[in-house]
């Protein structure tokens, strides 16, 4: 089967994927306005929920072969880190538990690499080099938006170089599989970006950026990237 070819098999019926579905979407929705509303009960409620409907969603898709084993378990325990990131991030004004938060999606970015890696960036190291320029890109944004911060400046720094790096590889993957698989997890990295340095401006910047905005790019991105790994589990 080419990597054209290969259609992703939901494993829910349409009545059952609506319901569940339709589930996450509330739950979505309830976070997003509790932002909005800036409503703390709502938000410890519906946030640490969303992850866990992406993980079972993209592990009851997932057919496992020992060829692609360490995509799936890398991605699962990436998004399992990302999880407990959402947690210590909604307690993020403590400097010290928004470090713990960091280091959390550190290792996730870091899974979602190797998961990206694996499923064919392996086989094209020339683009490396676009990891390397990106990770100079990165690692200078990062650098001027926590500037004024020399506790967290280090650990910015390094996750702002990491999170470039998951971005090229994702980015990568276009040229390698050349389908729209690839274009939703290209995406959805981008997104990833776009939403952490929203948070890196209105926490180390001081900008007013509501949450809803930050909630709803993250979701989306998470969203794509299992969305476009999908495909890696298709035998």
């Amino acid at each position: 089967m080419t990597t054209q070819s290969k259609v992703v098999k939901e494993p829910l019926n349409t009545q059952q994927r609506k319901i569940f579905w339709g589930m996450f979407s509330i739950i979505f929705l309830v976070n997003v306005i509790s932002n909005f509303m800036d409503n703390r009960l709502l938000i410890i409620f519906s946030k640490p929920l969303l992850m866990p409907f992406i993980a079972i969603y993209f592990s009851a898709t997932w057919k496992e072969t020992s060829e692609n084993s360490i995509i799936y378990k890398s991605l699962m325990i990436g998004f399992f880190f990302a999880w407990i990131g959402d947690i210590y991030m909604m307690f993020r004004q403590e400097e010290e538990i928004m470090l713990l938060g960091l280091s959390s999606f550190f290792i996730c970015h870091v899974l979602y690499i190797v998961a990206f890696f694996f499923s064919g960036v392996k086989d094209k190291p020339a683009w490396f080099l676009l990891s390397f320029v990106l990770s100079l890109f990165g690692g200078f944004i990062g650098e001027h938006i926590v500037s004024h911060n020399s506790m967290m400046f280090a650990p910015v720094l390094a996750y702002s170089i990491i999170i470039s790096v998951m971005f090229s590889f994702a980015f990568t993957r276009i040229f390698i599989r050349k389908d729209k698989w690839a274009a939703f997890t290209a995406v959805g990295a981008l997104l990833f970006i776009i939403s952490d340095i929203m948070i890196g401006l209105s926490h180390f910047q001081g900008m007013e950026i509501s949450h809803a905005y930050i909630m709803i790019t993250y979701i989306i991105a998470q969203l794509l990237i299992s969305r476009g790994m999908m495909v890696e589990g298709v035998k």
